[in-house]
């Protein structure tokens, strides 16, 4: 296989940001379409990165022969609206997190890549940070060797902060997203509309959370309880794995810094792995590891390797090289399914 040939459906902030600007510099990478239904703002992007196709919409890039992949950087409620059209002309699709509105959306997406044999990635690029994946190799050889004793705790915090620091700065226009006809949004029926916008804002910052946990502590979790306020970024989650808890909490705080950690504890040590600024290009997760006696923290920063960057170039080889993605969508309904019983379990404070 050739160049991978991809098409951008959306190329907002994130979608220059985050993704379009990793992409145009990936060898095996072609970007040759967008779609944007801001016509302007279309145009612009496309003269800047050189690409020739123009579309208003995603149908046109499923319609079109010549690409093989798309990269959907949409609101996540947008996902399974995008995404299963291209995957049922047989493109294989990126999709930011979280995967869908709903774990029965999600399940749809999942069956029609599966039913087109083609590959859906879902934007976890945590997954993708040289430190985090230092932290994951520290922990499998833990679980095998056990030289640390048995896992006793899972903490996973997010509170926020500065997550854009000093970001390239994207073109931007005037212009307003026109509505999308036959677009319906499809979050859980059995939640009252208050709950589907509280289940948004948790599943946009949580779901990292939840995925990362299962990445660094790949153990089949079970949802405890969990205290919730409505309407707020303010929340405590408590899941279990043969006698281990994990306790998932944040809140938002205003912050120069941004403030988020993974922490493993054993019966003689712990991991622990503090994640960077999603948009800090330079910054990769520092890893402390204390194995009863020393302490010791190991840090990637200085070394540019974006986790986006990496997430980016992880898709292409998938696709070059037939393999499954770290983050495919079948893994990913298992964070869909958690955290729709969290608010099956949830107390309202």
């Amino acid at each position: 296989m050739g160049r991978v040939k991809v098409g951008f459906a959306g190329v907002g902030f994130m979608g220059q940001v985050a993704h379009l600007r990793n992409y145009a510099r990936i060898p095996d990478c072609e970007v040759i379409a967008i779609a944007e239904p801001r016509r302007e703002l279309g145009r612009e992007v496309a003269r800047k990165y050189g690409v020739d196709k123009v579309y208003t919409n995603h149908r046109e890039l499923a319609e079109d022969p010549d690409i093989d992949a798309v990269i959907a950087s949409q609101p996540h409620l947008m996902n399974g609206f995008i995404a299963l059209p291209l995957l049922k002309a047989g493109k294989h699709v990126f999709i930011e997190k979280p995967m869908a509105g709903s774990l029965v959306e999600a399940e749809e997406m999942a069956q029609a890549a599966s039913d087109a044999g083609v590959k859906l990635m879902i934007g976890f690029m945590k997954r993708y940070d040289r430190g985090v994946n230092l932290a994951k190799q520290r922990l499998d050889a833990t679980y095998k060797t056990r030289d640390l004793g048995e896992t006793q705790l899972v903490n996973a915090w997010c509170m926020g902060g500065d997550w854009l620091r000093n970001v390239e700065r994207p073109i931007m226009t005037e212009e307003t997203v026109p509505p999308q006809p036959n677009f319906v949004p499809r979050n859980p029926e059995w939640m009252s509309p208050p709950q589907q916008a509280t289940f948004n804002t948790y599943m946009n910052i949580f779901a990292h959370n939840v995925n990362l946990v299962r990445y660094l502590f790949p153990e089949k979790l079970t949802v405890r309880g969990a205290l919730l306020r409505e309407g707020l970024l303010n929340q405590s989650t408590i899941l279990e794995s043969g006698g281990v808890l994990v306790n998932l909490y944040g809140v938002s705080v205003q912050s120069e810094w941004w403030l988020e950690k993974t922490e493993i504890y054993f019966e003689r040590g712990w991991v622990r792995v503090n994640t960077p600024a999603p948009m800090a290009e330079q910054d990769a997760a520092q890893v402390e590891v204390y194995n009863g006696q020393t302490r010791t923290t190991e840090i990637l920063n200085g070394e540019p390797y974006w986790a986006f960057r990496a997430q980016a170039e992880h898709f292409i080889a998938c696709i070059k090289n037939d393999m499954t993605p770290c983050s495919n969508g079948e893994d990913c309904l298992e964070d869909m399914r958690l955290m729709e019983e969290v608010f099956r379990k949830a107390q309202w404070v």
